[in-house]
């Protein structure tokens, strides 16, 4: 019995190209993109090796196992065109037979201390404005002021957005958008260097506008759901930023006035800073209340979490002698958290839903889930 841990991440899409022939016409062909890094695989047998015949006997057998995982791992992700994954695979050699085989997927979270990033500290204060021309007619100015006290959040924190409309002009303004977006860059190394971005809305919030002539100023809280930390340090092929966008959507055919500033999402709370209106708690984020303007919407994940290894382990009773010995290093207990005032966050689920896990490696007959949804830490803050 032979189990495999692995760490890998992968990128791959299609683009049409097209190509000038000499006769001066066109033709066009399919590109594959694709990258690759791999961050390790371990090896080991649980039962036997790769000389020895043994039988099992009729029954249930458990076998506890564990493995070390390097310090530089990139987090968990799954994405339209990649991911970081690790997973664990067991194979049952059946000499003569086909093989059993059995795998499952893991989250691995690389932290991200917001306490060590001095852009993290940083607040925000953006005004733009623009005037709305109508035949020979300018109007007075439409301004937007978008104002955050810091740059820096964790999954389970409301980002408190102040925004003030003044507007000047006679032109009314419709709705205010406020969206909490996600850039992933995929970046492939094959055939050629070639990059793909996608965009996607993380939480929105829609709120009523302001009239011709008047103002108006709002704080309105954006919840942070269980999502990846920024960056994807150590993984060179994908890369992971976010941004709040706010849109002032205006009356007729004039274009919208648009202001958007970089958000950073770490695995560590800043401790410099904590909202007038949080506080810690022991909730978790399904529990915090919803915000209470026209049109608030943010998807939610699942609050529960996996089984401890005590729980799997509990009454593993294996029949025949213990496994093997994973690779040599010793085996570290948990350090000391850097913070201790701050509560243990939870793991949930990603908003974004299952991933199917089936690789070139798999075939029909390989067991376990290949769905898998990466968990990210959340902290349980509650409203005052």
């Amino acid at each position: 019995i032979e189990i495999k841990f692995k760490g890998e991440a992968n990128v791959e899409w299609t683009e049409t190209e097209s190509t000038k022939r000499d006769d001066g016409t066109t033709e066009e062909h399919t590109v594959y993109f694709k990258g690759h890094e791999k961050y390790f695989e371990n090896n080991y047998y649980l039962v036997g090796g790769s000389h020895d015949d043994l039988i099992l006997p009729e029954g249930e057998h458990s076998y506890p196992f564990s493995t070390i995982l390097p310090p530089t791992l990139p987090s968990s992700f799954e994405g339209t065109h990649g991911h970081i994954r690790y997973t664990a695979k067991v194979k049952v050699d059946r000499p003569w037979k086909f093989d059993h085989e059995a795998k499952s997927a893991f989250s691995v979270i690389c932290p991200v201390d917001l306490n060590t990033n001095e852009k993290a500290l940083v607040p925000v204060k953006q005004e733009i404005e623009k005037k709305f021309c109508c035949w020979c007619c300018e109007s007075g100015p439409l301004t937007l002021v978008l104002a955050l006290p810091v740059i820096g959040y964790v999954a389970g924190q409301d980002i408190p957005v102040t925004i003030e409309i003044d507007n000047a002009s006679n032109i009314s303004v419709v709705d205010v958008v406020c969206k909490l977006k996600k850039l992933i860059t995929f970046i492939a190394n094959e055939p050629y260097g070639s990059k793909k971005e996608e965009e996607i809305t993380v939480g929105e919030i829609v709120f009523d506008g302001v009239t011709a002539n008047g103002s108006n100023t709002a704080t309105i809280s954006m919840p942070v759901p269980p999502v990846p930390p920024s960056d994807l340090d150590n993984c060179s092929i994908i890369d992971l930023t976010y941004y709040l966008k706010v849109t002032a959507e205006v009356q007729g055919c004039h274009a919208n006035l648009k202001a958007s500033t970089p958000i950073i999402i770490g695995t560590i709370p800043i401790m410099s800073y904590q909202p007038a209106f949080q506080t810690w708690g022991t909730t978790t984020i399904g529990d915090i209340p919803s915000s209470t303007g026209p049109g608030w919407r943010v998807p939610s994940g699942d609050n529960n979490l996996p089984p401890s290894y005590a729980e799997i382990t509990e009454s593993a009773e294996g029949t025949l002698p213990a496994p093997v010995a994973p690779p040599s290093e010793p085996m570290h207990g948990p350090s000391a958290p850097p913070y201790p005032d701050i509560p243990s966050p939870t793991f949930q689920e990603s908003i974004f839903g299952t991933n199917d896990i089936k690789d070139s490696e798999d075939n029909q007959y390989t067991l376990g889930s290949m769905n898998f949804v990466p968990r990210y830490p959340v902290y349980n803050f509650v409203r005052k």
